[in-house]
């Protein structure tokens, strides 16, 4: 039993050393305050454990390891403390009179000569001072525990984690040296118990001061869910770059922690920020250079600048970065947080430049609106004017003309129909692009709406036999007559463009269950499908060998149209073979 109880504090020894070395090995590759009093406490204590066996007995040899005993003792708990305000600071008054009391407490202890053996008789004095030293050592042990905890209340879920995680490793160095300092008094299976206890409070020591990335990725998991459903609307219903970049810093915090964070663009100028005044960002830019990782060894990889954390953005423009500079409360990042802002800055990278490359686009589309408003509203006027003019020859109100003059008379007539025909797609597109374009409805027979549609471009059909299949009873459906009225404009002036002169053009109104449709066949090139695929989207035009004029508006607005009155506008063609459209409405009820 002695053996295996040798062997078990043997084993306790040990695993604090490895505790220890791993501490101080994290301290020398981020030099740091909290790395530091952290590997000074754990050291401590590392040390103190190593030297317990030879604690006691008599000679000045023994009361050396005694005093040194109780500076390790101490400066242990002082480490621990410090380590707390590392994180949640004292004011400066406090952690003064803190360190001076530990400082007065081990010169004491010292200058007063106490015991190496524990059950030898003290002085009161002596009593006094080991009370002092135990609870001064408790009160940087309780303190941090109580603070780490409460503290933890309100954060992210990482820093929740985190906080907790140090607050329960430091309840466990209490139970720790509270228990093994009282296990000699125990039976042996009772030590056996206590030390086995104590051995096994090491890997969980270490969980809770360098958490594992498993650990980290249960820590972040409850935001995870919510993290997906954030990113798919950040990436995609972000309206403007700045929206875009402020909302991402929202989940930079969340996920890792952070006290302050901050987006640069790759201007230098500072695109959006949290928990930092974008002027104080813009100092923290100028003085640090983020957005040139000189001596990286991967340029693309997240990396430290002192007490930031810099997540490289490549963006199309240029380089830009993402900065989070880590508090008192911030977690130490790991290796697993870094790759994750990694994978995190690649999707940023690509909504921000999804959001540039979506105003390009919508600027462009602002233009070609305002140009189709301003070209439209500009050309009306004087085609109105040249329209009535050839009217007017051609009635001979201008005087008699030659037989060649008015031989060319109907094809000018024609050709400023259709380029009045332009203009008004032109200008109902304007409208419906600016949400202007709203329906006036009637009960309308639209037998007589495609009469009187055909009436309108009979000029533009003039060259193919036009065949037109009216039933001989109405069909009444409430619609919008004139732009009802476009509509079939459109698909009659499309089949005569699209079809070579002298092939069949047919016209067909039909009534089908709840619902009247117009459609109009041609014999010409047909479309493809996947030329139909895009056939109505705006300013789409379909290729062929021969030029066809055109705005690319007049299919996209009838299936517009189409859709306002409840309708559709379908499509059924074979290349080489014509092309069918039918424009259907629901009936009046």
């Amino acid at each position: 039993m002695s053996e295996l109880l040798l062997l078990l504090q043997l084993a306790i020894e040990v695993a604090f050393a490895i505790l220890a070395l791993r501490t101080v090995a994290s301290w020398m590759r981020q030099p740091d305050r909290r790395h530091g009093n952290l590997a000074i406490a754990l050291g401590s204590l590392a040390l103190l454990l190593l030297l317990g066996p030879a604690l006691g007995g008599t000679g000045s040899t023994a009361q050396v390891l005694t005093d040194i005993a109780v500076v390790l003792f101490l400066v242990s708990g002082y480490g621990l403390l410090m380590f707390r305000e590392s994180f949640v600071p004292f004011r400066t008054s406090t952690t003064r009179l803190l360190t001076l009391a530990i400082v007065v407490i081990g010169l004491l202890g010292i200058a007063l000569g106490l015991p190496a053996d524990l059950e030898s008789t003290h002085s009161p004095l002596q009593a006094l001072v080991v009370v002092a030293i135990i609870g001064v050592w408790a009160f940087c042990i309780l303190e941090p525990i109580v603070t780490f905890w409460t503290a933890a209340g309100g954060r992210p879920a990482v820093e929740k984690a985190r906080l907790r995680a140090i607050s329960v490793g430091y309840a466990l160095l209490l139970l720790v040296v509270v228990v093994g300092t009282i296990a000699g008094s125990f039976s042996n299976w009772l030590s056996l118990l206590v030390d086995a206890l104590a051995l096994a409070t090491v890997p969980i020591l270490y969980v809770a001061f360098f958490p594992p990335a498993w650990l980290r990725r249960i820590w972040r998991q409850p935001e995870e869910d919510q993290f997906r459903h954030a990113l798919y609307d950040l990436l995609l219903y972000s309206p403007d770059r700045a929206t875009l970049a402020d909302r991402a810093l929202v989940w930079t915090e969340r996920l890792v922690g952070g006290e302050s964070t901050f987006v640069i663009d790759s201007d230098g100028s500072v695109l959006a920020a949290r928990g930092i005044s974008s002027a104080d960002a813009r100092g923290v830019a100028a003085r640090s250079a983020f957005l040139e990782p000189d001596g990286q060894e991967d340029g693309h990889a997240p990396w430290r600048a002192g007490s930031t954390l810099v997540v490289p953005l490549d963006l199309r423009q240029g380089r830009g970065a993402m900065v989070i500079v880590s508090g008192r409360l911030s977690p130490m990042f790991g290796d697993d947080e870094l790759t994750r802002l990694r994978e995190y800055a690649a999707s940023i990278t690509a909504g921000l430049d999804r959001v540039t490359l979506s105003s390009k686009i919508a600027a462009l589309e602002r233009a070609k609106t305002d140009f189709l408003n301003i070209a439209s509203h500009e050309l009306r006027g004087p085609m109105t004017v040249i329209k009535g003019y050839l009217t007017m020859l051609d009635a001979g109100a201008l005087g008699e003309l030659s037989p060649k003059a008015q031989s060319v008379l109907p094809l000018l007539i024609s050709k400023s129909d259709e380029v009045n025909w332009m203009i008004e797609q032109m200008i109902e597109a304007s409208r419906l692009e600016e949400g202007r374009l709203a329906l006036k409805k009637q009960r309308t027979d639209i037998v007589e709406l495609t009469e009187s549609a055909i009436e309108g471009v009979r000029m533009l059909l003039s060259g193919h036999d036009l065949k037109v299949d009216l039933p001989h009873q109405a069909i009444d459906a409430d619609v919008d007559p004139d732009r009802f009225q476009i509509v079939v404009r459109n698909l009659l002036s499309n089949a005569a463009k699209y079809s070579a002169s002298g092939t069949d053009i047919d016209v067909e109104v039909r009534r089908d269950s709840d619902m009247a449709s117009v459609s109009v066949s041609d014999r010409g090139v047909g479309i493809s499908k996947a030329d139909q695929a895009q056939l109505f989207t705006r300013f789409s035009r379909i290729e062929t060998s021969a030029h066809v004029q055109g705005t690319g508006l007049g299919l996209w607005l009838s299936k517009e149209i189409a859709r306002m009155h409840n309708g559709d506008l379908a499509v059924e063609s074979q290349t080489g073979l014509g092309t069918k459209f039918t424009f259907s409405v629901p009936l009046s009820q």
